[in-house]
């Protein structure tokens, strides 16, 4: 159980992957650049950020719930060159960016996708962004459902009380 919005970060932050290598993406048999890794990584953590975010509306009111997202947020900013190896990027401008991301996947589901035509979703944007090969894109969706742990998620947001 966790009692404070640092530790709910802290077992969310760990429940996400983090960094993902090239190695990682031959393993699923996508070639990538280096960039093109930093790529995926910061669309899988985006996608991260989107279920956490809805584990945590299901389970928090607003002010807690934000409370846990900015710890969340700070954590992420703290690993950001580390345990992401998305050094030389620049973080606040991601922030911005996944919000649009968020938002789309936000309406996706409310239009009915499942956790699956949101990541088929994810991997069209990152065909577009030229992150993947167009012909990859199934390859992809299987990482992201692979590395996006969407029950345990909101398993770990199901056991969030907290105190003070």
């Amino acid at each position: 159980m966790f009692r404070t919005p640092q530790e709910a970060a802290e077992a969310l932050y760990a429940a996400i992957p983090h960094a993902l290598s090239r190695a990682m993406l031959e393993d699923y048999g996508i070639e990538a650049t280096i960039e093109q890794a930093r790529q995926v990584t910061q669309e899988v953590l985006s996608l991260n950020l989107f279920w956490i975010r809805c584990a945590l509306e299901a389970v928090l009111p607003p002010k807690p719930r934000e409370l846990v997202l900015g710890e969340l947020r700070e954590r992420i900013l703290s690993g950001w060159g580390s345990d992401l190896a998305l050094d030389g990027l620049d973080a606040q401008r991601y922030f911005q960016e996944s919000e649009e991301r968020l938002r789309n996947y936000a309406q996706a589901m409310q239009e009915g996708a499942s956790p699956v035509m949101i990541a088929t979703e994810a991997a069209a944007l990152l065909g577009a962004d030229s992150a993947v090969q167009p012909e990859d894109r199934a390859k992809v969706v299987a990482l992201i459902t692979d590395l996006v742990p969407v029950d345990d998620l909101g398993e770990l947001a199901d056991q969030i009380r907290l105190s003070g």
